[in-house]
């Protein structure tokens, strides 16, 4: 997970990877949990072209785009209510994809009194169901007659094409089976190691973050991030991680890390942002983060915009302000590119340029800081390896500058690393 080849005391670019869905690349005890739970989903919006709106409805659905796919649906039965096929194609889609709402109960049981249903079995299992998790009282309506077995929550959709009544045109019908649970954990190991030339020794870093994710919207997790920097010898972080959706299209997150005998990591970094959906394809970024070192405070804010292409392609932009120890001033730039590719697959680019605090072992060691400008490139993929397990593995690569003018050194830190979801 973390990439740690800048070795600075801050890099934004980090941030920015992880939250456009990236692979998370980040600076020492600066792994941001939001990377870890469900992301905002970035819809587009729904077209309005009549009979259209059902054909994208069921497109969408084909490519699991479940929220954009129900805005579609209810769209197209809103200018469509009296065609009975489309609205029980409208309640089973809700019904199979855990919208389990007094809505959707409300169009399963009229799809049952209208008595044209090709499964009212199916129809009066899911009543049943829906009003056992609403805590309502007993189905008032007939039990259909050859009525199967209970059917189990949480189901999906299975596809066969069937003609709508009068227009030809195809539908999708529902049939109901058993899925796995809701994956609650989250487990991210990663482990990196930092070549440098002009001599210098290298760097390693063991890294293990583990979230627990309560349900859609809320998320708790600890890390522990070991850092060994010889000479500086071996500093470990331990952090706690939290991440709430306010609302449908906000998300707010935050973390603590502690390192309690740091010789060249911070005391304490507290850090918190939100992620805000302004427009459908577009979001805003905005993080702070403040760190409490042995020389003095660091202060950085980090606002951001991403621009989603595909619900896993987006484009990420961040300008990052900071002050360092009173007296410093520096800023920094970064952008990261995420592309999806066939069979799950992801590849993460990331670019920044920009000035950030450094902080090594002197003389007489004694920590030596300063503000060095670097330039810093980095290709990660993620490759699936179960539906629950991916692998990620790539490399960074950082030339850093004197603050005089001329290289200080070059950096490569190749990582691997799992998220495993169970």
């Amino acid at each position: 997970m973390n990439n740690n080849s800048l070795k600075s005391l801050l890099a934004p670019i980090t941030i920015l990877v992880f939250i456009t869905g990236g692979v998370p690349i980040h600076a020492e005890g600066n792994a941001p949990i939001w990377g870890l739970t469900e992301p905002i989903p970035f819809e587009e919006q729904p077209d309005t072209s009549g009979i259209g709106l059902y054909e994208r409805a069921e497109l969408s659905a084909s490519q699991q785009q479940v929220v954009k796919a129900r805005e579609e649906y209810r769209q197209a039965y809103e200018q469509n209510p009296g065609d009975h096929r489309l609205k029980e194609q409208y309640a089973w889609f809700l019904y199979a994809n855990g919208f389990h709402s007094k809505e959707t109960l409300r169009l399963l049981e009229q799809c049952l009194q209208n008595g044209s249903s090709n499964d009212p079995a199916g129809l009066f299992n899911a009543t049943v169901e829906l009003r056992d998790e609403l805590g309502l009282p007993s189905t008032p309506l007939k039990k259909p007659p050859g009525i199967p077995q209970r059917i189990l929550s949480h189901p999906i959709v299975h596809k066969q094409s069937t003609p709508l009544p009068g227009d030809g045109k195809k539908v999708l019908k529902v049939e109901i089976e058993q899925v796995e649970s809701f994956k609650h954990w989250t487990f991210v190991p990663y482990y990196d190691y930092s070549f440098f030339n002009h001599g210098r020794q290298g760097w390693q870093e063991e890294d293990a973050t583990l979230v627990y994710q309560f349900n859609k919207r809320f998320a708790l997790g600890a890390e522990i991030d070991i850092m060994q920097r010889p000479p500086s010898g071996t500093n470990t972080y331990y952090s706690g991680l939290a991440s709430y959706y306010l609302w449908k299209w906000l998300e707010v997150h935050g973390k603590i890390s502690i390192c309690p005998d740091p010789t060249f990591a911070a005391l304490q970094i507290y850090q918190g942002g939100f992620i805000y959906q302004v427009l459908p394809r577009v979001g805003l970024l905005l993080d702070y983060q403040h760190y409490n070192f042995i020389q003095g405070p660091i202060d950085q804010i980090n606002p951001g915009v991403v621009y989603n292409f595909t619900d896993q392609t987006s484009l990420a932009v961040r300008y990052v302000r900071g002050w360092a120890y009173n007296t410093l001033q520096y800023n920094y730039y970064s952008t990261a590119f995420n592309l999806e590719l066939p069979g799950n697959r992801k590849l993460t680019m990331a670019f920044s340029y920009g000035t950030d605090p450094d902080s090594e072992i002197g003389a007489n060691n004694s920590n030596v800081t300063s503000l060095s400008p670097a330039y810093t490139y980095s290709l990660f993929f993620t490759q699936p390896i179960t539906r629950d397990l991916s692998l990620f593995t790539g490399a960074q690569y950082c030339y850093r500058l004197k603050q005089s003018g001329g290289q200080l050194y070059e950096q490569l830190t190749p990582t691997i690393g799992c998220t495993w979801k169970f």
